[in-house]
């Protein structure tokens, strides 16, 4: 059962960027569950999951999901250590613009 459920983005992208100045804490969490919500789109979108260690001070590669070129939504699923922070990072190519947002449904240890 999901903990508690906290927003990664919600906007609209025209560029590269990421939520590393506002990540979400998942330091307790031991699951997390991504929901994508794309509501218009052109060009093409790529979505990664990077969780921050905090001793390195790096963030790591956690998930990504498949590209994505059209509207629609999509889910993952991960189900191991999911670190102390979570954030989104994003490229849209092409010369497109995607509004869209991400959820991560956090289940606690």
């Amino acid at each position: 059962m999901i903990s508690y459920i906290h927003q990664l983005y919600s906007g609209t992208a025209t560029s590269s960027s990421n939520t590393t100045t506002t990540p979400i804490v998942t330091k307790h969490g031991k699951e997390a569950t991504i929901y994508l919500n794309i509501t218009a789109a052109s060009g093409t979108l790529d979505l990664t999951i990077k969780i921050y260690d905090s001793l390195s001070a790096t963030w790591h590669t956690l998930a990504t999901f498949d590209q994505k070129n059209s509207t629609g939504t999509d889910v993952g699923y991960i189900e191991y250590a999911i670190g102390e922070k979570m954030a989104l990072y994003y490229t849209v190519s092409g010369g497109g613009s995607f509004t869209f947002s991400v959820n991560a449904g956090i289940k606690e240890r």
